[in-house]
Order: C-alpha cells, then sequence, then structure tokens
C-alpha cells in the first residue's frame, strides 16, 4: 500500500528472513496503518451495533405499526358497521326524515320520506328545501327555509301535502332545531308522519255517528209520512175510476198518484240508507257480476248523454267476496250515477277492478275504483258529501253517497272520494277478499 514511495520497499530476490528489511518510517506507516485498521474496526463493530439496535427498533415499530393498523382497520369497520346500522334504522322508519344544513341544502332524505311525498332521494339531497320543499308544498303553512331557519324550539302541526303523483295526502309535521352537544345549530330536522287512514278513520266514525243520529230522525219522519201517503194513493186510486171520463180531472188524479210514487220511492231510499241489512242475502260473489250489469242498466243513460267515453280496466282473474249482489249493484250505480252527472259536457269515465293489501300486508282487498274527469267537487263541500240530503247538483235526494256508506259499512268495506274542484274525481271503494272457498 506504500509502494509509491521510493524508500518504503527494497527490492528482495529471496525469502524474507526476518522483519529487519522495514526501517523506521515503514514501521510508523504500518502502526498508523494498524490503528486505522482498528479505528475502521471499531467503527464497523458500532455500526453493526447500532444497525442491529435499529433493525430491533424497526421491527418493533413494525409490529407496534401492525397493531396500530388493525386497531384502525377494527375500529373502521365498527364505524361501518355503526354507520350502516344506524342507515338500516333511518331507512326502515315509518317516519320520514328530512335533514337540512345551514345553506338550505337537503343533506337527508330517507325513504319513508320518500313514500310520502313521492320525490326520490337522488333527485333530492343535495338540492335546495325551497326549491323542493317551497312555499307551496305544505298546504296552509307557507315554509322556506328562511321561515324554518328562525325555529328555535320543537313545533308540530297538521297539514296536507301536495304529493309529486295522486291526492294530497295528511301529514303530521314535526320541526326541531339540530344542535350540536354542545348547542350549537347545524342544521334542521324535519320528519313526517302520514296520517291519512287515520283521518279517514276520524272521518268516518264522526261519518256513521253523524248518519246514525239522522238514521233516526229519518226513520221516524219515514214512517209518519208513509201512514197518510197511503190514504192519499187510495183515494186517487178512487178518483181515477171515477173521474174516467173527465179527462181534465183524470190527469190531476195522475198527478196526485205520480206524486205519490216519488214520495214513496224517496222514503224507500231512506228507510235503505237507515237499515240495508233488512235486505242484505250475502253469498261469495266475484265484484265484476255486479258492476257489469250497473253498466248494462246505465247503458242508456251513458249513450243519451253526449260525449260520456267509458273505458274499464278489469282484473283478469275473478275477484271473490262475500257479499250482496243486489246491494253492490245499487252502490255501483250510484257511483256511476253521480260520475256521469259531473260531466254535462262529456268526459271520461274509467272504472278498475285489483286486488290490494293493507300497509301491513297482512289483509287483502277488492278495489273498484270510479274515476271521472268532471267539475269535481269544491273543498268546502267534501266533509259533507257523506251527509243524507246534502247534495252539490240541482237536483236530487242527496241520498245516494249515504246509501253507498252504509252499504260499503255492511259489507265490512270502506268509500272514499279524492276530488279537486274542476279536475275530476275518484271514488274508491274496497272490500275485503273472501279467503274460503269459492262458493259461486
Amino acid at each position: 500500500m506504500c509502494g509509491n514511495r521510493h524508500n518504503s520497499l527494497h527490492e528482495w530476490d529471496g525469502p524474507m528472513e526476518s522483519p529487519q528489511f522495514l526501517d523506521n518510517t515503514n514501521m510508523d506507516d504500518v502502526h498508523v496503518l494498524a490503528r486505522a485498521i482498528d479505528s475502521f474496526n471499531g467503527a464497523a463493530l458500532r455500526f453493526e451495533r447500532h444497525y442491529r439496535h435499529l433493525e430491533r427498533r424497526v421491527k418493533g415499530l413494525q409490529i407496534e405499526l401492525g397493531k396500530k393498523n388493525r386497531a384502525l382497520t377494527t375500529n373502521l369497520r365498527e364505524k361501518e358497521q355503526i354507520e350502516s346500522h344506524l342507515h338500516n334504522i333511518l331507512e326502515s322508519l315509518t317516519v320520514g326524515v328530512v335533514v337540512i344544513d345551514m345553506k338550505g341544502n337537503i343533506t337527508t332524505f330517507n325513504r319513508s320520506a320518500e313514500n310520502i311525498t313521492g320525490l326520490i332521494s337522488q333527485e333530492v339531497v343535495g338540492r335546495k328545501f325551497d326549491q323542493i320543499l317551497g312555499i307551496k308544498f305544505f298546504q296552509d303553512l307557507q315554509l322556506d327555509f328562511g321561515s324554518l331557519n328562525d325555529i328555535e324550539e320543537h313545533k308540530e302541526s297538521d297539514t296536507e301535502i301536495y304529493c309529486a303523483y295522486g291526492a294530497p295526502s295528511h301529514v303530521s309535521l314535526s320541526i326541531s332545531p339540530l344542535r350540536t352537544p354542545q348547542r350549537e345549530k347545524i342544521g334542521i330536522v324535519l320528519t313526517l308522519q302520514d296520517i291519512t287512514q287515520m283521518k279517514r278513520f276520524e272521518e268516518q266514525a264522526n261519518r256513521t255517528s253523524r248518519l246514525s243520529a239522522m238514521g233516526e230522525m229519518a226513520a221516524k219522519m219515514a214512517h209518519e209520512i208513509r201512514n197518510p201517503l197511503g190514504s192519499i194513493e187510495l183515494f186517487a186510486s178512487t178518483l181515477r175510476k171515477d173521474l174516467q171520463d173527465n179527462t181534465e180531472s183524470m190527469a190531476l188524479a195522475e198527478h196526485i198518484s205520480s206524486g205519490v210514487k216519488s214520495i214513496n220511492s224517496i222514503i224507500s231510499n231512506l228507510l235503505l240508507f237507515i237499515r240495508p241489512e233488512q235486505k242484505a242475502n250475502f253469498k261469495c260473489i266475484d265484484i265484476h257480476v255486479p258492476l257489469k250489469d250497473s253498466l248494462f242498466f246505465s247503458k242508456h243513460l251513458i249513450e243519451s248523454t253526449k260525449g260520456i267515453d267509458v273505458v274499464t280496466s278489469f282484473a283478469m282473474e275473478p275477484i271473490i267476496v262475500r257479499g250482496d249482489q243486489e246491494l253492490l249493484k245499487q252502490t255501483y250505480l250510484n257511483l256511476i250515477l253521480n260520475a256521469i252527472q259531473s260531466m254535462p259536457n262529456g268526459g271520461r269515465l274509467t272504472i278498475s277492478t285489483r286486488e290490494i293489501e293493507d300497509r301491513q300486508g297482512t289483509s287483502k282487498f277488492a278495489e273498484i275504483r270510479f274515476t271521472d274527469t268532471g267539475t269535481g267537487i269544491p273543498r268546502a263541500a267534501m266533509h259533507r258529501i257523506f251527509d243524507p240530503f246534502f247534495t252539490t247538483k240541482g237536483r236530487g235526494t242527496g241520498l245516494g253517497l249515504s246509501i253507498v256508506h252504509n252499504i260499503m259499512k255492511l259489507h265490512e268495506g270502506t268509500i272514499d272520494v279524492n276530488s279537486t274542484e274542476m279536475n275530476g274525481t275518484s271514488c274508491i271503494a274496497t272490500l275485503p277478499l273472501w279467503e274460503g272457498e269459492n262458493g259461486i
């Protein structure tokens, strides 16, 4: 290694017998080299010790990092499970939940909110509340984001909403500020509960109560009127016999007799309204049989009214109920007659049948729907349409829907009416399906 120095080593052809050939200078270089090698070996040893220590440290950190990663993965998985669980709970609620942030954007819109409003979550989330559920959506409340943002305490109200499809629905609306644990307001929560069915039950209960009271009064009146009516008819018949040669007087007697028959018809309808069960003859029948009979008997009236178009959409299979064919026929005739009278300038009457289930999926019903494009019913009159003697027409007894209600009640069914003035009316009759043997 020191061969560059000219005095470092002497040329020697023979074997070295002793180190005497090295001079002092060369010995110094050897010592320096030895110390350098010792220093290098020491540094290498220290480096190896540091490397092994670092290797152990890295291995320890890797083990620790692995534990942390596994813990983090577990936490993330648990968080995802919790979020999924909470999401499933939110989506399974029968109450519609709508969450709005402080900018007025809809951030949450669960499945029940979709079902109640007829809107789709994907088309709603991220958009402004005022664009989707603005002032015109909630009837009589005039809600917008500004008025919602002013609400600082829980508030409840009942209202109607204009769904994306079908008739307006009754809802119980709850509005609450959304706050953090530190009471900082970060949004607004709206909950919607569909109470349409409950409202219908309340209306049916009130209707039944009113009709029951009116029925008692009408029964007494009917019997009181029928007693002298029989005498009048008897006298009119006697007069017709005695006045056969007097044409003018005979015509008057005929008018009396005709008037008596008209009054008797009204009283018969009145008694049917009061006690339809007197005529009930229950059998297992296909709902289409009395429905087709009703269409046959109303055919002349339909054809004589200009511009009336009747469209039927019946279920392909028989729909079996336990009912009185004649009473059901009278129900359908009343509903067809009402529809025709609501379309004096022509229009379309659509009659459809189908099987439906209740919301719990435990009971099945036959649904018979009559939808016309007529003048509709004024909103102010809707709560009275089942009252006896109430009518929005220029003529008629006003007993038609009252009789329909009682016949449907006798069959353990329902009758509902949805109508908007100048936009037509839908009358929906439902009857429980017969689940035994048909026996037709």
